[in-house]
């Protein structure tokens, strides 16, 4: 339960990395190859959130 105030940290403050990168890969043609581009995102998203709330404790 200790760590749900810096989940909410990191939740707050993650969005705009997740934009930058986001950004980066529409011009990379990714996007041509993905299914499902807001899958992808949420996918995307999750994933990152994950590896930075796991390698920060």
């Amino acid at each position: 339960m200790s760590s749900l105030p810096v989940m909410v940290l990191f939740g707050l403050s993650f969005p705009p990395v997740f934009f930058v990168l986001n950004r980066v890969l529409q011009p990379t043609g990714v996007y041509d190859v993905v299914w499902h581009p807001a899958l992808f995102n949420t996918a995307l998203f999750c994933c990152l959130f994950y590896l930075i709330f796991r390698f920060s404790l």
